[in-house]
């Protein structure tokens, strides 16, 4: 029997793209296993321990990727001798692998997840750089867009919007703290925070 898994990390993603490529290689619509989990490992996976139940010698579990299977690897590899040990098989379509080749399957297997890891450690470093180049002498975040502090507590007030503190500190506003800080779409502490700095 050959039945199929597709996994996406959060409810955010689509499954849609992975159930079509499992279905264009010949697994029955019914067969196919989904749901959404971390790649990290396979303790979390309900519908992948439902779908090794019904599993038995000889049979076939398809994945698109082997990133949808697992995104570490020695789970990746723990897992595949488990299922090895069943007799079940697992094919990868994107990096057409199948463990009906034996040890050739698993060292490819091992390259394959070894080389996605780094990717991925690639992709944080780039991440936190980008980040970094994007702080102030202060260490606050700046926009990429407007050049200006990210968040609330670094919002940049205008002259006129600094006028309305400055009034309101001398007693000659016609609003109250929280007026104000709806009016500049703050915070009451960071209406405070400005007041104690004027």
């Amino acid at each position: 029997m050959i039945y199929g898994y597709a996994r996406v990390s959060s409810k955010e993603q689509s499954l849609e793209r992975q159930i079509k490529i499992l279905k264009d290689n010949g697994v029955p619509a019914e067969n196919i296993y989904t749901e959404f989990a971390s790649g990290k490992d396979f303790k979390s996976r309900i519908e992948y321990k439902r779908l090794l139940e019904v599993c038995a010698v000889g049979d076939v579990i398809v994945f698109t990727a082997l990133d949808r299977f697992s995104r570490n690897i020695n789970g990746a590899i723990k897992e595949l001798e488990t299922l090895e040990k069943r007799g079940i098989k697992a094919k990868f379509i994107k990096e057409s692998i199948t463990t009906e080749m034996q040890g050739v399957a698993k060292l490819i297997i091992s390259v394959f997840m070894y080389v996605a890891e780094q990717e991925r450690e690639l992709i944080k470093e780039r991440q936190k750089q980008g980040y970094n180049a994007l702080k102030n002498d202060k260490g606050k975040m700046i926009s990429n867009r407007t050049g200006e502090v990210i968040g609330r507590k670094g919002k940049i007030l205008t002259a006129e919007q600094i006028k309305l503190l400055k009034e309101f500190k001398a007693g000659k506003s016609a609003f109250n703290i929280s007026q104000l800080a709806r009016m500049l779409e703050v915070s009451r502490p960071f209406i405070y925070k400005k007041l104690s700095e004027l």
